[in-house]
C-alpha cells in the first residue's frame, strides 16, 4: 500500500512538469563575464537560445536541451529533470559545452519552480497561459551575495 501511495505521488508530481515540454525560444542577457559587485548588470550581454523539453521513454525524466549564443559564445547544454521520491522533491542535473555540471535540487512554490545548490540557483515562473516562461539565475560569484547571472523570457514555438 505504501508503495503504490509513493508512485501515485511520483507520477502526480511528474506530471507537473508537462508543463515544461515542447520548443522554446528564448531572449535575453547574461551578465557574468566581467561583472562588478556594484553594478552586476553592467557587463549585460544578449542571450538567445532554442530550447527544447521532452519526456525520455517511461516518463520518468524530462530531457532539456539548449543552443544558446551568449554575446558571441556558444553555449550548448543538456538537463535531466525528475522527482525523487525517496526525497520527495525534485532534481536537476546538468551538462554544457564548457565542461560544466550542476547537480540541483528543486520545488515548486506558488506556480515558481525553484533549483539549486551551493553556488548558484534559478526561478523559472510559466504564464498562466502556458506559452510564456521567465526565466532568471543567480550565483554568488565565490561570495556570499547573489548576484544576477541571466534573465531570459522564454516563448513557446508551435509547430
Amino acid at each position: 500500500m505504501q508503495e503504490a501511495n509513493a508512485d501515485r505521488k511520483g507520477a502526480t508530481a511528474r506530471a507537473r512538469l508537462d508543463m515544461f515540454v515542447g520548443k522554446w525560444h528564448t531572449t535575453g542577457q547574461s551578465f557574468a563575464e566581467g561583472q562588478r559587485i556594484d553594478d552586476p548588470r553592467a557587463s549585460a550581454v544578449p542571450w538567445t537560445s532554442e530550447e527544447s523539453y521532452e519526456w525520455l521513454p517511461g516518463g520518468h525524466f524530462l530531457l532539456h536541451r539548449w543552443d544558446a549564443t551568449v554575446g558571441t559564445y556558444p553555449f550548448k547544454g543538456t538537463e535531466i529533470i525528475g522527482f525523487d521520491e525517496s526525497r520527495g522533491g525534485y532534481f536537476s542535473h546538468l551538462f554544457d559545452n564548457a565542461g560544466n555540471h550542476g547537480e540541483y535540487r528543486g520545488e515548486c512554490e506558488d506556480g515558481v519552480w525553484k533549483f539549486g545548490e551551493a553556488a548558484t540557483r534559478s526561478a523559472i515562473k510559466i504564464s498562466a497561459n502556458g506559452e510564456e516562461m521567465d526565466v532568471v539565475w543567480q550565483w554568488t560569484n565565490g561570495g556570499r551575495e547573489w548576484l544576477p547571472l541571466c534573465e531570459r523570457r522564454g516563448v513557446r514555438v508551435q509547430d
